[in-house]
């Protein structure tokens, strides 16, 4: 688990860094659009927040409370999937990117479950 949690950690401040110094870039790729002044303000926030997690991850991780770590991460990944259902619910049929990431969404918090299943069940009584 303690792998997960790292492995998190470094995609969120990496992915972070990439919203917070390529903006427009991210903008199009993601959302097709090229954003105002406020929206590059808005997208800055967004990905130094995810460096925030991810900085987060790593020294939780590190300190060595990796199930609750676990947990939280499940339900990180969790919301993500749950804002594309309701996306695909509210607005219809997405891009191939959508189910791609639902996919890997539905197979990282599932290792996350499996991770926390194996560690119960390895726990001394």
């Amino acid at each position: 688990m303690k792998i997960y949690g790292l492995l998190n950690g470094f995609f969120y401040v990496f992915y972070g860094l990439y919203g917070v110094f390529m903006p427009k870039l991210l903008a199009r790729e993601t959302l097709g659009m090229t954003p105002d002044l406020l929206g590059l303000h808005q997208i800055r926030a967004m990905w130094m927040a995810s460096i925030g997690v991810g900085i987060i991850c790593i020294l939780v991780a590190l300190k060595g409370h990796v199930r609750g770590l676990t947990k939280a991460i499940i339900f990180i990944t969790l919301c993500f999937l749950a804002g594309r259902l309701l996306g695909l619910a509210i607005d219809g049929a997405g891009p191939q990117q959508t189910y791609v990431e639902i996919g890997i969404e539905v197979f990282w918090g599932g290792l996350g479950l499996l991770l926390l299943a194996r560690s119960r069940a390895q726990a001394p009584v």
